[in-house]
């Protein structure tokens, strides 16, 4: 049950990821959606849905880099 609710928020926070990188807010923006990968990998491993978490994993690894960029800029 627990990781249905963490999709659905996921699922909210995504649409505010993308409202937020689309208006130049980029931090706030990979920060959210990197939360989003991560609530989303418990119910994709629930569902054996393993390429739900592969793509979870790339792009939280594009998040990731586009972090370090941002700090090292």
């Amino acid at each position: 049950m627990i990781t249905t609710y963490f999709r659905v928020v996921a699922s909210v926070l995504s649409v505010t990821s993308y409202l937020l990188l689309t208006n130049e807010a980029v931090i706030a923006g990979v920060v959210i959606n990197l939360f989003c990968q991560v609530l989303l990998v418990p119910f994709a491993i629930k569902h054996k849905a393993y390429d739900m978490v592969g793509l979870s994993a790339l792009f939280g690894g594009i998040d990731i880099h586009i972090l370090i960029l941002a700090v090292l800029a």
